[in-house]
């Protein structure tokens, strides 16, 4: 299933607006992709689950599964650790772990039976070893199931999600340490004039065509300058271009 204009251009919303401030990340699911009930963790060394940040739960519900129920959840990075360096998948859907049947045995089901709860959601953000974070999404009775898009979405994110917790948890360690970061080269001493152009069309979402329409110039043109840019940057993707060089644009 493709996803739609509208999609993507929600990602990049999602991604100038998660780097603009993190603490916003939850909400901004919600809003641009209707992920509305999160809870975002990071784990220990033993990959046991601290920091828990809940979106639109309710009390009850919070305190079960933080008191009771968080070691059952069969979604826990404990159940996914052992697929670390053999598995390239980050994103998974219940249905996709384990079947109702299965589910209806296991202690974790009192839980989703008890808050109505029809699906759940899950991206793990990790390295070759370990898993260090991840963010659940949860679907209850009137809502509808996650889909193959919604997957698809959190997919193309995670590359991103990546580098934003990890960098938020390095920029921790150095603030413990006394230790400061040096902001980005603008980017008018990176990109020529043209290349900034571009770049500034597809921030706002504009696709090649439509980048070539607005400078008067051919797809192959822009093709080549958004090549340029992804060497400069050493990477490959719009995405990653766009986290590299956010520091950079709110200065131009």
């Amino acid at each position: 299933m493709d996803l739609t204009t509208r999609d993507y251009q929600n990602i990049i919303d999602f991604i100038n607006g998660s780097l603009s401030d993190k603490r916003q990340i939850q909400r901004l699911f919600s809003e641009l992709f209707q992920f509305h009930h999160s809870l975002f963790w990071l784990t220990d060394t033993q990959c046991n689950m601290h920091g828990l940040q809940f979106y639109s739960f309710n009390k009850k519900a919070t305190l079960d599964y933080q008191h009771i129920h968080s070691s059952n959840d069969v979604m826990h990075p404990k159940n996914h650790l052992p697929n670390i360096g053999t598995c390239h998948e980050s994103v998974y859907r219940l249905r996709e772990l384990v079947t109702l049947e299965e589910l209806s045995k296991l202690p974790y089901y009192q839980f989703i039976k008890h808050h109505n709860i029809i699906d759940q959601m899950v991206i793990y953000l990790s390295n070759a070893t370990t898993i260090y974070a991840g963010i659940g999404f949860i679907r209850f009775r009137g809502e509808a199931f996650f889909t193959k898009n919604d997957k698809e979405i959190l997919k193309i994110l995670s590359t991103h999600m990546q580098h934003l917790v990890m960098n938020s948890i390095h920029h921790k360690k150095l603030e413990n340490t006394g230790m400061s970061l040096y902001s980005d080269m603008p980017l008018q001493a990176l990109l020529s004039n043209r290349e900034l152009e571009v770049y500034r069309l597809m921030v706002r979402g504009y696709s090649n065509i439509d980048i070539a329409n607005q400078l008067f110039i051919t797809i192959n043109t822009v093709k080549k300058h958004l090549g340029n840019m992804y060497d400069k940057a050493q990477v490959n993707n719009r995405t990653s271009l766009i986290y590299k060089f956010n520091n950079s644009t709110r200065k131009i």
